[in-house]
């Protein structure tokens, strides 16, 4: 069967020829609508039956209580700060009266130019509907904005005359509840736009990053372009939405709601989108993902689809400045770790189908080469010494020179520019690869950069904060980057604590009757096969007090401890402490065997300053619903590990670690009053 295509002005139609197609598979729908409508008395009797005994009348009067899915709000510690939202469905509600003019003409004149004429459905529009059909070959719709929200709201989506006919009667019914106002109010709080956004508020802010009453005249007109499909989202096909843009501006200038100018000029214009309009399918990495993303696996295990739907509102303990402040610092300490590790020329390549093969088409190659926005370029803002992602757009072999672009920001890198790799540009990279560059000059003026390439690390760190007084969490990072390895190291991860879960012995040799100038033995051990030795390789050390002992961290002192207060003792201690994960019942343990999360030895070594009270660790301090009850608060949570005077003892010991002589002088440089313990396990896989 031969098809055969013409493009007619900014539309194609597509005939058939050969094989007979039957007629009335593209006229007989509307066809038949229209055959009803003429059918005047009849058309009444039917109208005036649903009216009065529609089984949608319930429905439809329920609509004046409809309460739309909302977005929950995650806050943080300052009860202002927005750190996160999470939505089905993302939909910020407007009232009719502040629906801007231009917007409201541009959605009518593409959807429904006698919107305040008709009675629901429009005679006249699917008469011009069937004739067009008739006449092109084409199947077009010829339902109004009351006919759209009917069947958005309440029906299926089959192309059937039963299902026709009751979107007419709903319509009918919506029409005689609700004003033309409230009909718009709703058709636009409610309307899919594609990218995650209900409604022209949610639309708006998401592709422009405005108000709706922001909005110029292009935008608007994109906007009103997208509910016929979200084929038409300009960040699925920018080209298939400018098309559409451009039709619903002639239509504008087709009903006398701008001039034929205005559509000119518009039309000129190309589509530029806010880096929100990309959020939803490539989110950006901020420095508090991790522990936001810890307080929506709570509140979905406790609020299920509430969390997605209702418009909660939750007070969290996340404080923003220790945020950014520990995740500079992990970042920091990682590269400058990983400056001594291999170069393992790692990188991603965006030059892939949905099935992972390469693209062989170079239209596609150059359009997803020109196209492509990462996260790290949303705002086109760079400093120096930032690592942000590159995209390498091309490589000139007789320069041997890779040309990259970061955002709408590019840099040429040069052999001098491939910093570790030690490698040319022409033979580590290629077209299509992202890879880590360290940012250095930034020319604002000619949107240059100068660059050095760099790698993600590859080992992983987490730091974790608790006010030992309140139980509150303020900061907590889970690894480099959590858009890259969403394991959280500091909840997730059970790792081997070594020396630092030698104070929970000590605490049980305190609490047994020892005092910190007690000394304790520093003889050999063996336990059959076993021979404990000290972080120098010693199997033994002189007879010391326990003070120094704890400070130097000898490990022949701490089998000692043990042994004496009794294994048994020293494992109900640690589970005093919150530990959940039972220490072995053997000696070794002293030296911190045993894996444990970094929340529980946070959470464990709070005791100490608290006078022997652990508070239980928390992110949430309230939860609202949308109307603002209070669905829980934190109450306080305590347990009492210890007394005072052992906790107070242990306090002292401790500061002997950050002192002279203690294995953590170098935390003293801060000045601040410091206690602590160092751990390292077996060949520094833990530190």
């Amino acid at each position: 069967m031969a098809r055969r295509k013409e493009n007619i002005g900014t539309k194609e139609i597509e005939s058939i020829q050969g094989k007979k197609r039957g007629f009335w598979g593209y006229v007989w729908l509307p066809t038949a609508l229209l055959l009803a409508l003429s059918a005047g008395g009849m058309t009444g009797v039917l109208a005036s039956y649903y009216l009065n005994n529609s089984r949608y009348a319930t429905e439809v009067s329920a609509l004046a209580t409809y309460r739309p899915p909302q977005v929950t709000k995650i806050y943080a510690d300052d009860g202002e700060t927005v750190l996160a939202e999470f939505a089905l469905e993302k939909r910020i509600p407007i009232k009719e009266k502040d629906i801007p003019q231009v917007v409201e003409d541009a959605l009518l004149s593409i959807e429904d130019i006698r919107f305040y004429d008709h009675i629901g459905i429009d005679p006249y529009r699917i008469g011009g509907v069937v004739y067009k059909n008739i006449t092109t070959g084409s199947m077009e719709g010829g339902s109004t904005i009351t006919q759209q929200l009917a069947k958005n709201l309440f029906l299926s989506k089959d192309q059937t005359f039963i299902r026709k006919a009751n979107e007419w009667m709903m319509s009918l019914e919506i029409e005689r509840f609700y004003t033309k106002r409230q009909i718009l109010e709703m058709y636009m709080n409610y309307i899919f736009l594609g990218a995650g956004s209900y409604g022209f508020e949610a639309g708006a802010r998401t592709y422009f990053g405005k108000t709706l009453k922001e909005l110029n005249l292009e935008e608007a007109a994109l906007l009103a372009a997208i509910p016929k499909s979200p084929e038409y989202s300009p960040t699925k096909n920018i080209e298939k939405a400018k098309m559409r843009r451009d039709i619903v501006l002639d239509q504008m200038a087709k009903y006398g709601k701008i001039t034929p100018e205005q559509a000119s000029a518009a039309k000129a214009k190309p589509i530029k989108l806010a880096d929100t309009a990309y959020y939803q399918s490539q989110p950006k990495s901020t420095p508090w993902d991790y522990p936001v993303e810890e307080v929506r696996k709570y509140l979905e295990d406790k609020y299920t689809t509430r969390v997605a739907q209702g418009g909660l509102e939750v007070f969290t303990t996340i404080n923003i400045e220790g945020q950014e402040i520990a995740t500079k610092v992990i970042r920091e300490r990682l590269r400058a770790y990983d400056r001594g590790r291999a170069w393992r020329s790692e990188y991603a390549n965006i030059l892939v189908d949905e099935n992972k093969e390469a693209l062989t088409d170079e239209k596609a190659i150059f359009r997803k080469l020109e196209t492509y926005k990462h996260p790290d370029w949303y705002g086109d803002e760079y400093e120096k010494g930032e690592y942000i992602k590159g995209l390498v757009m091309k490589i000139d072999s007789a320069k041997d020179e890779a040309h990259v672009r970061f955002g709408k920001y590019k840099a040429i890198i040069t052999a001098k520019d491939m910093g570790r790799s030690g490698k040319k540009p022409k033979d580590e990279l290629q077209a299509g690869f992202l890879g880590e560059f360290e940012i250095g000059e930034v020319d604002e003026e000619n949107q240059t950069l100068k660059a050095t390439l760099s790698q993600v690390p590859e080992v992983q760190a987490a730091i974790l904060t608790i006010n030992a007084k309140t139980g509150e969490i303020p900061v907590m990072v889970g690894g480099y980057d959590y858009q890259t390895n969403r394991f959280n190291n500091a909840t997730q991860g059970l790792r081997q604590t070594g020396s630092c879960f030698k104070p929970f012995v000590y605490t049980a040799a305190v609490e047994w009757g020892l005092t910190d100038d007690a000394i304790v033995s520093g003889a050999p051990i063996r336990r059959g096969g076993w021979m404990p030795h000290n972080y120098d390789g010693s199997l033994s050390h002189a007879n010391v007090p326990m003070k120094v002992a704890l400070a130097k961290s000898y490990n022949l002192a701490a089998v000692h401890l043990l042994d004496q207060v009794g294994i048994q003792t020293g494992s109900q201690m640690v589970r005093r402490f919150g530990i959940t994960n039972p220490m072995a019942p053997v000696l070794p343990s002293a030296l911190g065997a045993s894996e444990v999360a970094l929340v529980e030895m946070v959470s464990a070594y709070s005791v100490f300053p608290n006078k022997g009270v652990r508070m239980e660790p928390h992110l949430i301090r309230k939860v609202l619903d949308r109307d603002g009850k209070v669905l829980e608060e934190w109450e306080k949570t305590s347990f009492k590990v210890t007394n005072e005077y052992v906790a107070g003892t242990m306090v002292e010991m401790m500061q002997g670690v950050v002192r002279g002589g203690g294995t953590a002088t170098g935390a003293n440089a801060s000045g601040h009053p410091l206690a602590g313990k160092t751990g390292t396990v077996n060949d520094h896989t833990d530190v």
